[in-house]
C-alpha cells in the first residue's frame, strides 16, 4: 500500500466518523418538551389561586439541549363534547424555554370538569411549539383519578 493510498483509507475513516458523530449530534441536540398533567392540587393561602379549591396543574419543561417556544397550552377533551380543547388562559401568550431553565407551570380550574367525568382518563394536557409540533402528556394511570372525576 502506498502512502497516497494509506492517506486516501485514512481520509475516508475520518470523514466517516465525523459525519456519524455531526448526525448524532443533530439527533441529541434537537428541542424535546416533557408535559405533566397533575390534578387536585392544593396551594397554598397568598399564592394568587383560591387556596378553597382544588386545582390541576401542567408542568412543561424543555428537556432537550435546544431552546423551544411553547405557543399554547391547552387541555385535550375526549370525543363526542362538541369541542376538542380547553384552551388554558395563561398559556396563550407563549414562552421560550432553554435548555436549563426551569418548567413552566400552569394551573388548572377544576370547576366544571366533572361534565369529562366518564372519559377523566383521555383528558391529556397538550403543549403546541412554534414548529408546529405537537406535544401531550401521558394518560393517567387508575390510581391517579381525580376528585371531579366521581365515583365511577
Amino acid at each position: 500500500m502506498t502512502l497516497g493510498e494509506l492517506t486516501a483509507v485514512a481520509g475516508l475513516c475520518f470523514g466517516l466518523a465525523g459525519f456519524v458523530l455531526g448526525v448524532l449530534n443533530y439527533i441529541r441536540d434537537r428541542h424535546r418538551i416533557f408535559v405533566l398533567l397533575q390534578w387536585d392540587m392544593e396551594v397554598s393561602p397568598g399564592s394568587g389561586f383560591d387556596h378553597t379549591k382544588k386545582w390541576g396543574a401542567i408542568r412543561v419543561t424543555n428537556v432537550g439541549r435546544r431552546a423551544s417556544y411553547v405557543s399554547h397550552v391547552a387541555l385535550k377533551i375526549p370525543e363526542g363534547y362538541g369541542h376538542s380543547h380547553l384552551l388554558i388562559a395563561g398559556g396563550i401568550h407563549g414562552k421560550k424555554l432553554s435548555e436549563g431553565d426551569p418548567s413552566e407551570v400552569y394551573m388548572v380550574e377544576q370547576n366544571g370538569m366533572g361534565v369529562y367525568s366518564k372519559d377523566w382518563r383521555d383528558v391529556t394536557a397538550q403543549v403546541n411549539d412554534s414548529t408546529g409540533k405537537t406535544w401531550k402528556s401521558k394518560k393517567l394511570k387508575k390510581a391517579e383519578k381525580p376528585s371531579w372525576a366521581g365515583k365511577q
